[in-house]
Protein backbone atom coordinates (compact mmCIF):
# COMPACT_ATOMS: atom_id res chain seq x y z
CA UNK A 1 0.00 0.00 0.00
CA UNK A 2 1.62 3.04 -1.10
CA UNK A 3 2.00 6.32 0.78
CA UNK A 4 3.36 9.45 0.77
CA UNK A 5 5.94 10.59 3.54
CA UNK A 6 5.36 13.65 5.42
CA UNK A 7 7.20 16.24 6.96
CA UNK A 8 8.15 15.41 10.99
CA UNK A 9 5.33 17.51 12.17
CA UNK A 10 5.94 20.42 14.79
CA UNK A 11 5.18 18.59 17.78
CA UNK A 12 7.85 15.70 17.39
CA UNK A 13 10.89 17.92 18.18
CA UNK A 14 11.93 14.96 20.57
CA UNK A 15 12.38 12.02 17.13
CA UNK A 16 13.70 14.66 15.12
CA UNK A 17 16.55 14.92 18.07
CA UNK A 18 16.87 11.05 18.25
CA UNK A 19 17.12 10.84 14.34
CA UNK A 20 20.14 13.55 13.92
CA UNK A 21 21.87 11.84 17.50
CA UNK A 22 21.95 8.91 15.31
CA UNK A 23 22.68 10.42 12.30
CA UNK A 24 26.22 12.37 13.95
CA UNK A 25 26.66 9.05 16.18
CA UNK A 26 29.54 7.61 13.87
CA UNK A 27 31.78 10.47 14.33
CA UNK A 28 30.47 12.28 17.20
CA UNK A 29 33.07 13.82 20.04
CA UNK A 30 31.33 12.68 23.06
CA UNK A 31 27.62 11.82 23.96
CA UNK A 32 25.79 15.30 23.99
CA UNK A 33 26.42 16.09 20.30
CA UNK A 34 23.74 17.19 19.46
CA UNK A 35 21.98 20.30 21.13
CA UNK A 36 18.80 18.91 22.89
CA UNK A 37 16.24 21.98 21.02
CA UNK A 38 15.71 20.87 17.49
CA UNK A 39 15.24 24.77 16.50
CA UNK A 40 18.65 25.49 16.45
CA UNK A 41 19.11 23.70 13.41
CA UNK A 42 16.98 25.98 11.83
CA UNK A 43 19.35 28.83 12.67
CA UNK A 44 22.10 26.72 10.06
CA UNK A 45 19.17 26.73 7.54
CA UNK A 46 18.61 30.67 7.78
CA UNK A 47 22.54 30.57 7.01
CA UNK A 48 22.49 28.23 4.62
CA UNK A 49 19.56 30.33 2.70
CA UNK A 50 21.42 33.91 3.46
CA UNK A 51 24.61 32.25 1.80
CA UNK A 52 22.27 30.96 -1.46
CA UNK A 53 20.76 34.37 -2.00
CA UNK A 54 22.89 37.43 -1.49
CA UNK A 55 26.52 35.74 -0.63
CA UNK A 56 27.84 35.35 -4.36
CA UNK A 57 30.03 38.20 -4.11
CA UNK A 58 32.89 38.02 -1.87
CA UNK A 59 30.60 36.70 0.59
CA UNK A 60 28.59 38.51 3.95
CA UNK A 61 29.73 39.90 7.28
CA UNK A 62 28.60 38.72 10.66
CA UNK A 63 26.16 42.03 10.76
CA UNK A 64 24.53 41.07 7.06
CA UNK A 65 24.28 37.66 8.32
CA UNK A 66 22.26 38.35 11.80
CA UNK A 67 19.74 41.11 9.41
CA UNK A 68 19.33 38.44 6.68
CA UNK A 69 18.72 35.54 9.20
CA UNK A 70 16.64 37.76 11.91
CA UNK A 71 13.53 37.28 9.28
CA UNK A 72 13.18 33.34 9.94
CA UNK A 73 15.09 32.89 13.50
CA UNK A 74 15.80 34.70 17.17
CA UNK A 75 18.73 37.07 16.63
CA UNK A 76 19.52 36.10 20.03
CA UNK A 77 19.53 32.55 19.05
CA UNK A 78 21.41 33.48 15.93
CA UNK A 79 23.94 35.08 18.04
CA UNK A 80 24.23 31.68 20.41
CA UNK A 81 24.74 29.60 17.01
CA UNK A 82 27.31 31.75 15.08
CA UNK A 83 30.83 31.32 17.32
CA UNK A 84 30.06 27.90 17.15
CA UNK A 85 29.59 27.37 13.17
CA UNK A 86 32.67 29.31 12.85
CA UNK A 87 34.58 26.70 15.34
CA UNK A 88 33.48 23.86 13.60
CA UNK A 89 34.10 24.79 10.18
CA UNK A 90 30.44 25.67 9.08
CA UNK A 91 31.53 29.05 8.48
CA UNK A 92 34.46 30.41 8.19
CA UNK A 93 36.23 33.84 6.67
CA UNK A 94 36.01 34.12 3.02
CA UNK A 95 39.83 35.02 3.12
CA UNK A 96 42.34 33.56 6.04
CA UNK A 97 43.92 37.05 7.02
CA UNK A 98 43.21 38.50 10.61
CA UNK A 99 41.38 41.76 9.53
CA UNK A 100 38.70 39.82 7.04
CA UNK A 101 35.31 39.94 8.79
CA UNK A 102 33.65 38.41 5.80
CA UNK A 103 32.25 34.96 6.07
CA UNK A 104 31.44 31.77 3.25
CA UNK A 105 29.63 28.52 4.29
CA UNK A 106 31.39 25.33 3.63
CA UNK A 107 30.04 23.02 1.03
CA UNK A 108 30.20 19.85 3.19
CA UNK A 109 27.95 22.08 5.50
CA UNK A 110 25.86 22.48 3.12
CA UNK A 111 25.48 18.57 2.08
CA UNK A 112 24.60 18.20 5.48
CA UNK A 113 21.70 20.28 5.40
CA UNK A 114 20.36 18.66 2.13
CA UNK A 115 20.74 15.43 3.98
CA UNK A 116 18.79 16.78 7.12
CA UNK A 117 15.43 17.11 5.09
CA UNK A 118 15.69 13.15 3.97
CA UNK A 119 16.47 11.98 6.96
CA UNK A 120 13.39 14.27 8.89
CA UNK A 121 11.04 12.84 6.17
CA UNK A 122 11.56 9.68 5.23
CA UNK A 123 13.90 8.05 7.86
CA UNK A 124 16.75 6.93 5.62
CA UNK A 125 14.43 4.86 3.34
CA UNK A 126 15.03 7.47 1.06
CA UNK A 127 18.78 6.99 1.22
CA UNK A 128 18.50 3.59 0.21
CA UNK A 129 16.28 4.47 -2.46
CA UNK A 130 18.71 6.99 -3.71
CA UNK A 131 21.50 4.58 -3.83
CA UNK A 132 19.74 2.46 -5.78
CA UNK A 133 18.87 4.42 -8.01
CA UNK A 134 22.87 5.74 -8.90
CA UNK A 135 24.02 2.22 -8.64
CA UNK A 136 21.73 1.60 -11.44
CA UNK A 137 23.19 4.97 -13.39
CA UNK A 138 26.50 3.96 -12.40
CA UNK A 139 26.23 0.11 -14.32
CA UNK A 140 24.64 1.64 -17.16
CA UNK A 141 27.56 4.00 -17.47
CA UNK A 142 29.97 1.00 -17.27
CA UNK A 143 31.62 2.40 -14.02
CA UNK A 144 31.15 -0.09 -11.66
CA UNK A 145 33.09 -3.73 -11.61
CA UNK A 146 31.28 -6.67 -11.04
CA UNK A 147 32.76 -6.59 -7.19
CA UNK A 148 31.73 -2.98 -6.93
CA UNK A 149 28.27 -3.23 -7.88
CA UNK A 150 28.09 -6.66 -5.84
CA UNK A 151 29.50 -4.08 -2.53
CA UNK A 152 26.61 -2.11 -3.26
CA UNK A 153 24.05 -4.34 -3.52
CA UNK A 154 25.50 -5.99 -0.57
CA UNK A 155 25.43 -2.75 1.28
CA UNK A 156 21.44 -1.78 0.26
CA UNK A 157 20.46 -4.78 1.05
CA UNK A 158 21.41 -4.81 4.62
CA UNK A 159 20.26 -1.02 5.14
CA UNK A 160 17.16 -2.60 4.16
CA UNK A 161 17.16 -5.36 6.38
CA UNK A 162 17.74 -3.05 9.39
CA UNK A 163 14.64 -0.94 8.25
CA UNK A 164 12.11 -4.15 7.91
CA UNK A 165 13.27 -5.16 11.22
CA UNK A 166 12.63 -1.85 13.14
CA UNK A 167 8.82 -1.83 11.01
CA UNK A 168 8.43 -4.95 11.70
CA UNK A 169 9.29 -4.53 15.68
CA UNK A 170 7.14 -1.65 15.84
CA UNK A 171 3.73 -3.79 14.45
CA UNK A 172 4.34 -6.39 16.67
CA UNK A 173 5.84 -5.30 20.32
CA UNK A 174 5.18 -1.23 20.56
CA UNK A 175 1.49 0.28 21.10
CA UNK A 176 -0.14 1.76 17.88
CA UNK A 177 0.69 5.34 19.02
CA UNK A 178 3.95 4.79 17.85
CA UNK A 179 2.97 3.14 14.73
CA UNK A 180 1.42 6.79 14.06
CA UNK A 181 4.50 8.59 14.79
CA UNK A 182 6.09 6.74 12.58
CA UNK A 183 4.14 6.68 9.38
CA UNK A 184 5.39 9.64 7.90
CA UNK A 185 8.31 8.27 7.76
CA UNK A 186 8.14 5.88 5.23
CA UNK A 187 8.76 6.44 1.67
CA UNK A 188 6.35 4.73 -1.08
CA UNK A 189 7.12 1.15 -0.81
CA UNK A 190 6.45 0.21 -4.19
CA UNK A 191 8.98 2.64 -5.34
CA UNK A 192 11.53 0.80 -3.38
CA UNK A 193 10.71 -2.17 -4.58
CA UNK A 194 10.52 -0.56 -8.52
CA UNK A 195 14.18 0.68 -7.78
CA UNK A 196 15.25 -2.78 -5.99
CA UNK A 197 13.66 -4.60 -9.27
CA UNK A 198 15.21 -2.74 -12.25
CA UNK A 199 18.43 -2.42 -10.81
CA UNK A 200 18.55 -6.25 -10.29
CA UNK A 201 17.60 -6.76 -13.73
CA UNK A 202 19.86 -4.71 -15.35
CA UNK A 203 22.72 -5.99 -13.17
CA UNK A 204 21.74 -9.92 -13.94
CA UNK A 205 21.88 -8.94 -17.47
CA UNK A 206 25.75 -7.38 -17.02
CA UNK A 207 26.93 -9.94 -14.38
CA UNK A 208 25.10 -13.09 -14.36
CA UNK A 209 27.67 -14.55 -11.42
CA UNK A 210 25.34 -11.95 -9.23
CA UNK A 211 21.93 -13.37 -9.68
CA UNK A 212 22.16 -14.28 -5.70
CA UNK A 213 22.97 -11.09 -4.61
CA UNK A 214 20.25 -9.73 -6.58
CA UNK A 215 17.40 -12.36 -5.42
CA UNK A 216 18.13 -11.78 -1.49
CA UNK A 217 17.87 -7.61 -2.21
CA UNK A 218 14.57 -8.01 -4.31
CA UNK A 219 14.01 -10.33 -0.94
CA UNK A 220 14.54 -7.89 1.57
CA UNK A 221 12.39 -5.36 -0.90
CA UNK A 222 9.16 -7.78 -0.75
CA UNK A 223 9.72 -7.89 3.14
CA UNK A 224 9.89 -4.14 3.45
CA UNK A 225 6.34 -4.08 1.33
CA UNK A 226 4.91 -6.66 3.55
CA UNK A 227 6.36 -4.41 6.92
CA UNK A 228 4.60 -1.07 5.14
CA UNK A 229 1.22 -3.26 4.56
CA UNK A 230 1.48 -4.60 7.96
CA UNK A 231 1.62 -0.83 9.55
CA UNK A 232 -0.73 -0.13 7.50
CA UNK A 233 -3.40 -2.44 7.94
CA UNK A 234 -2.69 -1.91 11.90
CA UNK A 235 -3.38 1.43 11.79
CA UNK A 236 -6.39 0.84 9.71
CA UNK A 237 -8.02 -1.39 12.08
CA UNK A 238 -7.00 0.47 15.26
CA UNK A 239 -9.05 3.53 13.02
CA UNK A 240 -11.59 1.17 12.79
CA UNK A 241 -11.87 0.60 15.93
CA UNK A 242 -11.88 3.78 17.19
CA UNK A 243 -14.33 5.75 14.51
CA UNK A 244 -11.12 7.88 13.96
CA UNK A 245 -9.22 8.66 11.04
CA UNK A 246 -7.39 11.57 12.21
CA UNK A 247 -4.37 9.21 12.77
CA UNK A 248 -4.24 8.46 9.15
CA UNK A 249 -2.23 10.40 6.62
CA UNK A 250 -4.75 11.26 3.79
CA UNK A 251 -3.06 8.84 1.37
CA UNK A 252 -3.86 6.37 3.53
CA UNK A 253 -7.52 7.44 4.19
CA UNK A 254 -7.69 6.93 0.21
CA UNK A 255 -6.64 3.59 0.28
CA UNK A 256 -9.31 2.79 3.60
CA UNK A 257 -12.32 4.34 1.51
CA UNK A 258 -11.14 2.25 -1.80
CA UNK A 259 -10.93 -0.84 -0.16
CA UNK A 260 -13.33 -0.82 2.95
CA UNK A 261 -16.82 -1.63 2.91
CA UNK A 262 -19.58 0.29 3.63
CA UNK A 263 -20.50 -0.50 6.82
CA UNK A 264 -16.98 0.17 8.34
CA UNK A 265 -17.27 3.59 5.93
CA UNK A 266 -20.25 4.58 7.57
CA UNK A 267 -18.90 3.64 10.98
CA UNK A 268 -17.45 6.95 12.21
CA UNK A 269 -21.24 8.92 10.74
CA UNK A 270 -23.34 6.20 12.92
CA UNK A 271 -24.03 8.84 16.05
CA UNK A 272 -24.33 12.09 13.62
CA UNK A 273 -27.52 13.97 13.45
CA UNK A 274 -28.14 15.25 10.24
CA UNK A 275 -31.12 17.88 9.25
CA UNK A 276 -33.84 16.60 7.10
CA UNK A 277 -32.88 17.34 3.09
CA UNK A 278 -35.18 20.26 2.41
CA UNK A 279 -36.36 20.62 -1.45
CA UNK A 280 -34.30 23.27 -3.57
CA UNK A 281 -35.10 22.99 -6.95
CA UNK A 282 -39.24 23.16 -7.58
CA UNK A 283 -41.28 21.07 -9.95
CA UNK A 284 -41.68 24.05 -12.43
CA UNK A 285 -38.00 24.63 -12.66
CA UNK A 286 -37.48 20.81 -12.77
CA UNK A 287 -39.94 20.58 -15.71
CA UNK A 288 -38.56 24.27 -17.82
CA UNK A 289 -35.30 22.13 -17.33
CA UNK A 290 -36.26 18.89 -18.68
CA UNK A 291 -38.16 21.19 -21.88
CA UNK A 292 -34.83 23.47 -22.23
CA UNK A 293 -32.46 20.05 -22.53
CA UNK A 294 -34.32 17.40 -23.96
CA UNK A 295 -32.52 16.56 -27.16
CA UNK A 296 -34.51 16.50 -30.04
CA UNK A 297 -36.34 13.57 -31.32
CA UNK A 298 -34.33 11.71 -34.27
CA UNK A 299 -36.06 12.43 -37.95
CA UNK A 300 -37.49 8.98 -39.21
CA UNK A 301 -36.85 9.02 -43.00
CA UNK A 302 -40.23 7.39 -44.66
CA UNK A 303 -39.86 4.03 -46.38
CA UNK A 304 -39.15 3.69 -50.38
CA UNK A 305 -41.94 2.40 -52.42
CA UNK A 306 -41.62 -0.92 -53.39
CA UNK A 307 -40.21 -1.01 -57.28
CA UNK A 308 -42.91 -1.72 -59.20
CA UNK A 309 -40.84 -3.09 -61.86
CA UNK A 310 -40.33 -6.67 -60.49
CA UNK A 311 -38.46 -7.71 -64.19
CA UNK A 312 -35.68 -5.22 -63.75
CA UNK A 313 -32.41 -7.13 -62.00
CA UNK A 314 -30.68 -4.46 -60.50
CA UNK A 315 -27.27 -6.99 -60.19
CA UNK A 316 -27.43 -7.94 -63.63
CA UNK A 317 -27.98 -4.48 -64.91
CA UNK A 318 -24.58 -3.30 -62.89
CA UNK A 319 -22.91 -6.24 -64.70
CA UNK A 320 -24.12 -5.24 -68.37
CA UNK A 321 -22.87 -1.48 -67.49
CA UNK A 322 -19.43 -2.97 -66.26
CA UNK A 323 -19.51 -4.99 -69.34
CA UNK A 324 -20.30 -2.39 -71.87
CA UNK A 325 -17.32 -0.17 -69.94
CA UNK A 326 -14.96 -3.21 -70.14
CA UNK A 327 -15.80 -3.18 -73.88
CA UNK A 328 -15.52 0.45 -74.53
CA UNK A 329 -12.07 0.66 -72.85
CA UNK A 330 -10.64 -2.49 -74.71
CA UNK A 331 -12.06 -1.11 -77.81
CA UNK A 332 -10.20 2.28 -77.35
CA UNK A 333 -6.80 0.39 -76.53
CA UNK A 334 -7.15 -1.72 -79.52
CA UNK A 335 -7.48 1.70 -81.71
CA UNK A 336 -3.73 2.54 -80.34
CA UNK A 337 -2.36 -0.61 -80.95
CA UNK A 338 -4.19 -0.83 -84.58
CA UNK A 339 -3.31 -4.90 -84.41
CA UNK A 340 0.06 -4.31 -83.08
CA UNK A 341 1.23 -6.16 -80.15
CA UNK A 342 2.79 -3.25 -78.49
CA UNK A 343 2.63 0.45 -79.09
CA UNK A 344 4.39 3.61 -77.55
CA UNK A 345 2.23 6.19 -76.37
CA UNK A 346 4.33 9.25 -75.99
CA UNK A 347 3.67 11.08 -78.96
CA UNK A 348 0.01 10.45 -78.84
CA UNK A 349 -0.37 11.87 -75.71
CA UNK A 350 1.88 14.85 -76.24
CA UNK A 351 0.03 15.53 -79.57
CA UNK A 352 -3.81 15.11 -77.87
CA UNK A 353 -3.29 18.39 -75.76
CA UNK A 354 -4.11 18.14 -71.99
CA UNK A 355 -8.26 17.35 -72.26
CA UNK A 356 -7.11 14.35 -74.68
CA UNK A 357 -3.89 13.30 -73.06
CA UNK A 358 -5.77 12.76 -69.16
CA UNK A 359 -8.44 11.05 -71.65
CA UNK A 360 -5.57 8.75 -73.16
CA UNK A 361 -3.96 8.27 -69.76
CA UNK A 362 -7.20 7.12 -68.00
CA UNK A 363 -8.34 4.63 -70.50
CA UNK A 364 -4.76 2.85 -70.85
CA UNK A 365 -4.49 2.90 -67.01
CA UNK A 366 -8.09 1.56 -66.88
CA UNK A 367 -7.29 -1.23 -69.32
CA UNK A 368 -4.55 -2.16 -67.28
CA UNK A 369 -6.46 -2.15 -63.81
CA UNK A 370 -9.29 -4.40 -65.30
CA UNK A 371 -7.55 -8.38 -65.17
CA UNK A 372 -10.28 -9.49 -67.80
CA UNK A 373 -8.88 -6.97 -71.05
CA UNK A 374 -5.37 -8.73 -72.08
CA UNK A 375 -3.11 -5.16 -72.20
CA UNK A 376 -0.53 -3.54 -69.94
CA UNK A 377 0.82 -0.51 -69.51
CA UNK A 378 4.61 -0.07 -68.86
CA UNK A 379 5.20 3.67 -67.21
CA UNK A 380 8.97 4.52 -67.14
CA UNK A 381 10.63 6.74 -64.43
CA UNK A 382 11.35 9.88 -67.42
CA UNK A 383 10.16 12.76 -67.72
CA UNK A 384 9.47 14.14 -71.02
CA UNK A 385 9.67 18.45 -70.56
CA UNK A 386 8.02 20.61 -73.58
CA UNK A 387 7.54 24.28 -72.30
CA UNK A 388 6.05 25.59 -75.72
CA UNK A 389 3.94 22.01 -76.05
CA UNK A 390 0.37 21.35 -76.02
CA UNK A 391 1.76 18.79 -72.99
CA UNK A 392 4.26 20.64 -70.96
CA UNK A 393 5.35 17.76 -69.24
CA UNK A 394 4.42 13.76 -69.92
CA UNK A 395 6.22 10.50 -68.48
CA UNK A 396 6.40 7.78 -71.43
CA UNK A 397 3.74 5.42 -71.83
CA UNK A 398 3.96 1.97 -73.43
CA UNK A 399 0.86 -0.61 -74.30
CA UNK A 400 1.18 -3.84 -74.66
CA UNK A 401 -0.70 -6.83 -75.58
CA UNK A 402 -0.82 -9.67 -73.34
CA UNK A 403 -2.25 -13.18 -73.47
CA UNK A 404 -5.96 -13.10 -72.39
CA UNK A 405 -7.21 -14.83 -69.39
CA UNK A 406 -8.47 -18.16 -70.08
CA UNK A 407 -12.38 -18.36 -69.24
CA UNK A 408 -13.97 -21.75 -67.88
CA UNK A 409 -15.88 -23.39 -71.36
CA UNK A 410 -13.67 -21.52 -73.27
CA UNK A 411 -11.28 -23.06 -75.61
CA UNK A 412 -7.64 -21.23 -76.12
CA UNK A 413 -8.17 -20.33 -79.71
CA UNK A 414 -11.08 -18.14 -78.47
CA UNK A 415 -9.13 -16.68 -75.61
CA UNK A 416 -6.20 -15.77 -77.66
CA UNK A 417 -8.26 -14.34 -80.41
CA UNK A 418 -8.05 -10.34 -79.81
CA UNK A 419 -11.15 -8.18 -79.37
CA UNK A 420 -13.32 -7.12 -82.10
CA UNK A 421 -13.08 -3.57 -82.24
CA UNK A 422 -15.91 -1.28 -83.47
CA UNK A 423 -14.56 1.77 -85.52
CA UNK A 424 -18.35 3.15 -85.76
Amino acid sequence: MPHDAEPLAADQPDRYREALSAFVAPVAYHADAVARDPEVIRVAEAVYEAFGDHGADGGLTRGELASLCSKSVNPALFESRFDLFVSMGLVHRYRDKAHQQRYTIDPAGVAALLVYPRLRDANGVEEIIMLLGRTRQDLAAGELSEDELAGRLTHARRALSIVTDYLLRLVHEHPWEDLIRERSQRRSADLLLDEATELITAASARFPGLADSGKRLVGEALRYVGAVREVCDRLLEQASARHDFSMLTPEQYLSAARRGDKDHLAAPLARTVFDPATLVVTPEQVIAAIEEFRPAPPRRRAPRPPDSHTAHDPAEAARQRAARRRATIEAQAELHLQGAGEVDLTSRIRGAGWPGAAAIVVETLAAHANPDIPLRVALSTALVIDPVGRVSHVTPIALSRVPRRPVPGEDSAAADKPAEVSRA
